[in-house]
C-alpha cells in the first residue's frame, strides 16, 4: 500500500508540478517504474519532454516526444509539442509534418492550426498559412497566438492595415509581446507612420534587445 501511495504521488507531481526541474525529476521516476498502462507511460514521456522544451533542452525534448508518439501514436498533443520544438530549432518543414499529423488526429485543435500557420509563414507559404490562422480563429475566436501568427502573415503579404489590427488585438492581451510590437512597428513604418513605428520598435528592443535579429530570421526587416 505504501509503495502504491508513493507511486501515485510521483504520478501526481509528474503531471501537476509547474517547475520544469521538478517535472523532469518526477516524470523520470514514473518512467523508471515502467507503468503498466502504456498511455500513462507515453504521457509521462510527453510531459517530461514539455519540461525539457521549457528549459531550452531541445535534444532531450525530442527524444522524449519520439518515445511518446512511438508508444501512443494517437496523441495529437505529443505531435504538436514535438512540432513546436522543431520550430524552435528552425526546422520548419519538419515541424509542419508534425503539425499535419496533430491536425489529422485532432482537426479541432486551434493550437496546431496556429502553429502550422506560423511555420508556413516563415517558409513564405503565405496563402496556406492564412487559411490555417483563419481556421484557428474560427475554432477559438480571439486566440492571441493565432492573432499574432496571422498578423505576421499579413505583414509578409504587405497587408499592413490588417497586420496592425491583429497586432493591436494581440497587444491588448499581452502588451509586452516584443514580437508583436516590432511587427506592428514595421507595419506602421511601411504605411508612413515613422514616429509610431519607431515608438513600437524601441519598446520591442527594450523588452528583447535581439528582437531585430530574431525577426530577420523570420524574413521581417525594417527597411
Amino acid at each position: 500500500m505504501a509503495r502504491t501511495q508513493d507511486y501515485d504521488q510521483l504520478v501526481k507531481r509528474c503531471f501537476t508540478e509547474s517547475l520544469p526541474d521538478h517535472v523532469i525529476a518526477s516524470c523520470s521516476a514514473v518512467i523508471s517504474r515502467g507503468p503498466a498502462d502504456r498511455t500513462d507511460l507515453a504521457a509521462a514521456f510527453k510531459t517530461r519532454g514539455n519540461a525539457h522544451d521549457d528549459k531550452g533542452e531541445y535534444a532531450q525534448a525530442l527524444e522524449d516526444y519520439d518515445k511518446a508518439v512511438t508508444i501512443n501514436p494517437l496523441d495529437a498533443d505529443a505531435f504538436n509539442s514535438r512540432g513546436t520544438t522543431y520550430a524552435a530549432l528552425a526546422r520548419y518543414e519538419r515541424a509542419i509534418q508534425d503539425f499535419d499529423e496533430a491536425i489529422r488526429l485532432n482537426p479541432a485543435s486551434p493550437l496546431a492550426f496556429s502553429n502550422r500557420c506560423f511555420a508556413r509563414g516563415v517558409l513564405d507559404q503565405l496563402e496556406p498559412a492564412m487559411a490555417d490562422c483563419n481556421e484557428a480563429l474560427h475554432l477559438k475566436p480571439k486566440n492571441p497566438g493565432a492573432l499574432g501568427s496571422r498578423a505576421f502573415v499579413y505583414l509578409k503579404l504587405r497587408r499592413y492595415e490588417a497586420a496592425i489590427a491583429d497586432y493591436n488585438s494581440r497587444l491588448r492581451e499581452n502588451p509586452d509581446d516584443a514580437y508583436a510590437l516590432f511587427g506592428r512597428g514595421v507595419a506602421k513604418h511601411m504605411k508612413g507612420d515613422l514616429r509610431g513605428g519607431d515608438g513600437d520598435i524601441v519598446a520591442a528592443q527594450a523588452l528583447k534587445p535581439d528582437i531585430s535579429e530574431d525577426m530577420a530570421k523570420f524574413g521581417i526587416r525594417l527597411r
